[in-house]
């Protein structure tokens, strides 16, 4: 994305909580859905978010919302989308980026035994978690991963009678003999015979 429009200075949240609202522009929604197939209904959205800064850390609370259209994945028709996404985020200074050394024994944590590694689920709290970086905490990323992540997979249209959809044929009946065998089972079918013969 090009210039940030969702800037907040640090300096700002230095005597407490700061609310603010943005308008979500047309032009910023459509740049942020440029790899989706979502595209941009009704005019602007909204962002309200309340910054709350505590030691270096940020806590950033709030909800985006915004009206799109997504391409139904039976008839390919638009499909209205209410994007309507709460906010929750942790940030905190980003580290420096050269000469810090991984600790030790880094590369051995999350690996159980036999070297499969295990994937520990996060709590909430860990999952909001992130950085920001200088004097300025910039929102942009963030809403915009908000905003896909709220999008569905399978867009449908609510008013498509179940006729209209269409039907997954039946697989084919593997047991029919009049069906043609694939020269590569052959061998397996010849096994198949003379174990049903015993």
């Amino acid at each position: 994305m090009s210039k940030p429009n969702f800037v907040v200075p640090l300096s700002d949240l230095e005597w407490g909580p700061k609310a603010v609202s943005f308008e979500v522009g047309e032009a910023w929604l459509r740049r942020a859905l440029a790899e989706t197939e979502a595209t941009v209904r009704d005019g602007p959205g909204r962002l309200d978010v309340e910054l709350t800064k505590n030691g270096r850390e940020v806590m950033v609370r709030g909800r985006v919302s915004c009206a799109l259209h997504m391409p139904c994945v039976v008839t390919l028709d638009p499909v209205e989308v209410d994007v309507n996404a709460e906010i929750f985020l942790l940030l905190s200074p980003a580290g420096p980026r050269s000469g810090a050394r991984p600790s030790k024994g880094a590369g051995q944590r999350g690996k159980g035994k036999n070297g499969w590694a295990k994937d520990p689920e996060l709590s909430s709290e860990d999952a909001a978690r992130d950085t920001y970086e200088g004097s300025e905490v910039v929102l942009d990323p963030f809403i915009r991963e908000f905003i896909v992540l709220e999008l569905p997979l399978f867009p449908k249209r609510s008013d498509l009678p179940l006729s209209e959809t269409p039907a997954i044929p039946p697989a084919p009946d593997a047991d029919r003999s009049d069906a043609p065998v694939d020269p590569r089972l052959l061998p397996l079918a010849k096994l198949k015979s003379r174990l049903g013969q015993k």
